[in-house]
């Protein structure tokens, strides 16, 4: 459900967690990484303030201030810390919830889905946030049912409830990614796909009866893919021919601005298409004009001087330029080094034992497809991601505790009640 609950529940637990932590008599201290996070939210927020002071109108941009959620990553480590032990039972009672949203949602637009109209899984502001949010929970899944599967000392109790739920979580977010209807995840998937396949092949062994459930697997969706391919070539095949010209005139011509703005006046680029190219000509104009460090939230204001400013929006669609036209390139580096710094403690805390493979592969196959799904829309600026970005960052955090010496030869922090 898309709200703004995660901001309330991650307030609480960040709390909680700095209440402990100051309790605790054997504290980790902060490393490098923790004041990188709060030191660029202080940076964004100096920033933002700044701007909003000695500008006439005072300009607030448009949610600007979610650049500064680094700022709770290193305490939502600590949170995390607090609730490790009950982890196991939280995110079986996550997959339960999911399966209940999914199995209405798709129950209560099956019909409408089979008549090739768009729909929005997960009671969710549209379905472009749907079909992202069905995506994570797919690759989520597959990773949960590949663990139990695979691991043999593992609680039967929740190693059955995977075996029961997951299969079906599976087919009802394929369904319900169809059912949406957004070109964006349709393409994400096409890349992820491939990339659990790999992975999970790493997982089994491939013996006569697992290698014939793969298989059965692979026709059912192959089978499916090719039962509504008429279907797919009406709601992507103007996009793709649209996109398969306007590169060709790129291509081919010495000036690429020019084959955008053909593209973009052209009547065969569908209406979507056309008002991305737009914003993306913005976006791409007013970052330009600031590489380095953007507009901050003055880029709402500078808005309205660019080509296409009577466009209908001003979210981007493109989750990159999101970045580039408040903070530049300055920015965009600094926050590719915290994500790099996180991936690197995940795949460290596995190799040494502390969190389990399939964790792993969760973290980064999630930050591979939401990544790819930027690309085509700004869900970093939406609920999807915003909440994404707390989870796995409070995941990490905790991964880059557990990795310092002090921290393992100091107790661990109190469970939480």
């Amino acid at each position: 459900m898309e709200s703004d609950t995660y901001r309330y529940a991650s307030g609480i637990l960040a709390i909680i967690a700095l209440v402990y932590y100051v309790k605790e008599p054997s504290r980790p201290r902060t490393n490098w990484l923790g004041w990188l996070c709060m030191g660029w939210a202080a940076y964004v927020l100096a920033r933002f303030a700044y701007i909003y002071i000695t500008t006439e109108n005072h300009d607030l941009g448009a949610s600007d201030w979610l650049f500064a959620f680094p700022l709770f990553f290193p305490i939502l480590g600590i949170a995390f810390a607090l609730y490790e032990n009950q982890m196991e039972k939280i995110i079986a009672a996550f997959f339960i919830v999911a399966l209940i949203m999914l199995a209405v949602t798709v129950s209560r637009t099956i019909g409408t889905i089979t008549t090739g109209v768009a729909v929005s899984p997960l009671i969710m502001n549209n379905q472009i946030h749907g079909a992202v949010a069905c995506g994570l929970i797919f690759v989520t899944t597959t990773f949960w049912l590949l663990h139990y599967v695979t691991t043999p000392n593992a609680d039967p109790r929740f190693a059955r409830l995977a075996q029961m739920i997951a299969p079906i979580i599976l087919v009802l977010c394929l369904i319900a990614i169809y059912g949406a209807k957004s070109k964006g995840v349709w393409l994400a998937m096409a890349f992820t796909l491939p990339v659990i396949a790999v992975l999970g092949m790493r997982y089994i062994r491939i013996r006569a009866r697992s290698g014939l459930m793969i298989a059965c697997a692979a026709i059912l969706l192959v089978g499916g893919i090719y039962a509504v391919r008429q279907n797919l070539d009406q709601t992507a095949g103007p996009t793709v021919r649209a996109t398969a010209s306007m590169i060709g005139g790129i291509w081919g011509s010495s000036n690429g601005a020019d084959a955008i703005t053909q593209a973009i006046q052209s009547g065969e680029t569908p209406t979507a298409m056309d008002e991305r190219l737009q914003l993306w000509s913005n976006g791409w104009e007013l970052f330009s004009s600031a590489p380095v460090f953007g507009w901050g939230n003055q880029w709402l204001e500078r808005w309205q001087q660019t080509r296409y400013a009577t466009v209908a929006y001003t979210l981007l669609h493109n989750g990159y330029l999101e970045i580039l036209v408040r903070f530049g390139l300055f920015g965009a580096f600094v926050m590719a080094l915290i994500l790099a710094s996180f991936v690197v403690s995940v795949v460290k805390a596995y190799r040494r034992g502390l969190i389990p493979r399939a964790a792993m592969h969760t973290y980064l196959v999630c930050i591979f497809f939401f990544a790819l799904t930027l690309l085509s829309n700004s869900n970093n600026r939406l609920a999807i991601g915003e909440s994404l970005a707390l989870v796995t960052s409070a995941f990490a955090c905790w991964c880059n505790l557990r990795l310092r010496p002090a921290a393992r030869e100091a107790s661990p922090l109190p469970a939480a009640a």
